[in-house]
């Protein structure tokens, strides 16, 4: 009987490697490890030429019911099973990455209970293209995104956010992919500190609001129809390595675990969409610009040499430029490899020799003994404002990519972000860590301590 071995394994203590399997028999086989640089696979190129999109009004929505925020690796997941759970009639969802068996499990058990569920999937992995076709076979309405991913048109760099909508009612906007690390299998609303899965450091919002709700299923079934009325094209298999993606585990849970928080509204909230690449760069060079004590930013990455990002970080220059005192913090991803670490100098040169963001005082790195990776793309401004979104700091996402979240100004929301970013900035790094080599054999990891990563939560879009 042949067995799954690992041709090829190579890990970093901070970065991801890529393990090869390989059906061979065991019997008298010795395999070497390679040791390579370590790199990300792309599954499908992102450069592809785009179709003209023709950008959409995005008007801002009043809501009067109740949000409920939370995070990752905490409460994404207990959230979301509450809702789907609770689902009664539809569930249409618009995601980037859909890699999770268990969150697969919640939209079949909602099938079976006559919920209608659509799903608009980028696919570019081969066990992408396997859950999204098991779940149509399933009775899902399932729709490739116009993006690059798609083999009929591309309207999209990447299509990259990650909206649901639940009975024309719940609106849920979220920084989280459906991968095991952005939403972790904890299923103690908060986690078990007993029993913690650890993950990314992810926020969400959902919000009861028929107005929202309205608003986003729009915007999902018309990407929809983007694909579905774009021209017959030959399709091309979706053709990647047969590889998979293990790093190291985190050692630690992070110091304060967060519950999701439920916010009853006594008066109409005014919330904004954001999207890309609609009204991202109308909006948010302004808001940041406003800022007049705080602006405090979890990103995967900022791409300080990139013209749309550079225009972000001067409004946050001109803010502070503005006021006699003012906290400018931003937490970090890891970085994956050597090339990424050289980069990244000339990037913190950069912001702090144009901006003034000086590393350790103003830009730190997430903790990786405690999270697998910040892949949180929230902005929080003067103890009121709040942004979650999917836009990493990129010209791609913010102006190529479809991509959406929320602002909204609200003072007990915003402080319970505030606790997240705080507790987080806490244990971040004040440097950025060299990712390290080590060649890994089978034996090591059947001995545990690595976890399997989704290539979608590390890669730049």
């Amino acid at each position: 009987m042949p067995s799954l071995v690992l041709r090829r394994s190579i890990v970093s203590p901070r970065g991801p490697f890529i393990a090869e399997p390989e059906s061979v028999h065991t019997v008298g086989q010795h395999l070497e490890p390679v040791r390579t640089d370590i790199f990300m696979p792309e599954m499908v190129p992102r450069n592809c030429h785009l179709e003209t999109y023709k950008k959409v009004k995005v008007p801002d929505v009043d809501v009067d019911q109740e949000i409920i925020a939370y995070c990752s690796p905490d409460s994404t997941f207990a959230v979301t099973k509450r809702l789907f759970d609770d689902a009664k009639k539809s569930i249409i969802i618009g995601i980037y990455d859909f890699s999770a068996d268990y969150i697969k499990e919640l939209v079949l058990d909602a099938l079976q209970r006559g919920v209608k569920v659509t799903l608009m999937l980028d696919i570019d992995s081969k066990p992408e293209q396997e859950l999204f076709d098991e779940l149509n076979d399933a009775g899902v309405d399932g729709v490739p995104a116009p993006s690059c991913a798609s083999h009929r048109v591309h309207y999209f760099s990447s299509s990259h956010e990650k909206v649901i909508v639940i009975d024309d009612e719940w609106c849920i906007i979220q920084s989280g992919n459906y991968s095991e690390n952005s939403i972790p299998l904890n299923t103690v609303d908060g986690g078990d500190p007993k029993h913690f899965r650890k993950g990314n450091r992810d926020t969400g919002l959902a919000i009861r609001s028929k107005k929202l709700s309205k608003f986003f299923t729009g915007i999902l079934k018309s990407d929809i129809a983007l694909e579905l009325d774009g021209p017959e094209a030959l399709a091309q298999a979706v053709t990647t390595a047969n590889a998979f993606l293990v790093e190291r585990a985190p050692t630690k849970i992070p110091e304060k675990l967060f519950p999701s928080k439920t916010f009853k509204l006594t008066k109409p909230l005014n919330v904004q969409p954001i999207l890309s690449p609609d009204n991202y760069m109308s909006v948010m060079p302004g808001k940041l610009r406003a800022a007049k004590k705080s602006i405090l930013i979890e990103q995967q990455y900022i791409r300080g040499i990139q013209p749309d990002i550079a225009k972000l970080l001067k409004a946050i220059k001109e803010a502070r430029d503005g006021a006699d005192s003012f906290d400018i913090r931003i937490i970090l991803g890891k970085l994956f490899s050597q090339k990424d670490l050289v980069k990244e100098q000339a990037n913190l040169a950069l912001l702090k020799k144009e901006y003034g963001l000086v590393l350790g005082k103003n830009i730190r790195y997430i903790d990786t003994s405690r999270f697998v990776h910040c892949h949180n793309k929230m902005v929080l401004i003067d103890g009121q404002g709040v942004l979650v979104s999917s836009q990493n700091w990129s010209d791609s996402a913010v102006s190529k990519n479809r991509e959406a979240g929320v602002w909204l100004s609200h003072a007990g929301i915003c402080s319970y972000f505030t606790q997240i970013f705080e507790n987080d900035w806490k244990t971040a790094r004040k440097v950025p860590e060299a990712p390290g080599k080590e060649v890994v054999e089978p034996e090591a990891l059947r001995a545990g301590g690595y976890v399997r990563v989704s290539p979608a939560d590390y890669q730049e879009v």
